[in-house]
């Protein structure tokens, strides 16, 4: 809250604050999170020959992982390096909801861009009256981003598997976005998370874009 605060001092504004916030976060995560990224690459990169294995002996499953393990060693990849990041940013996430629980006073009289106009006063069960409040457009605009993260990520190179990702991907989306809604969470936390949410997008199409630079220069 400090941390904030001092933001806040900078902008004038709680909801300028969270954005710079979470622009700070994404700096930390940085280099973890690209990790992720290259791990999802790498992982794509070998995806035929993991198919390849798991056809061969889909009836052995102990030697089935043992031969994965072994290809995964000979790319130097590690199957569960996309999941430190996501693993650190949850406790993030709590301590943001933890301080807007505790000072949620100040958080009732702070406003951002259209939250807490006119429009939450004639509209106040789609738009939130302060950052305490929920807001059913920055809940869809973040669901948006959370679909667009999903696709963005680089999809499987089986065309059946593909599309069971992109409808897995969608069916996450709708249903976390309503879960949120139903968890009633704050705009204060939805603006953390959105702002995160674009950087990461960002970022990701920069890493996919540069795999496929470097597929284009292994062709030539």
């Amino acid at each position: 809250m400090q941390l904030i605060n001092f933001l806040v001092d900078l902008t004038g504004s709680y909801g300028w604050a969270l954005v710079i916030f979470a622009c700070l976060i994404k700096a930390v995560l940085y280099l973890p999170t690209k990790q992720q990224f290259e791990s999802m690459k790498n992982m794509q990169k070998i995806q035929p020959l993991m198919q390849k294995i798991q056809e061969r002996y889909k009836d052995d499953q102990e030697k089935m992982q043992k031969e994965l393990m072994t290809l995964y060693s000979e790319h130097k990849i590690n199957p569960l390096g996309g999941c430190l990041p996501m693993l650190v940013q949850l406790p993030i996430l709590w301590m943001i909801w933890h301080v807007i629980m505790q000072y949620q006073s100040i958080f009732e009289s702070s406003y951002f861009l259209w939250i807490g106009t006119p429009l939450a006063y004639k509209f106040p069960d789609l738009f939130g009256k302060s950052l305490a409040g929920q807001d059913a457009f920055l809940l869809l605009i973040y669901g948006f981003s959370m679909y667009l993260t999903q696709k963005t990520t680089t999809p499987s190179s089986d065309p059946k598997m593909a599309k069971q990702q992109s409808s897995m991907g969608l069916f996450m989306t709708i249903f976390f976005t309503y879960m949120m809604w139903n968890w009633k969470m704050p705009c204060a936390l939805i603006v953390y998370w959105l702002v995160f949410n674009i950087l990461s997008i960002i970022q990701q199409i920069i890493i996919m874009d540069n795999r496929s630079g470097d597929a284009r220069q292994e062709a030539k």
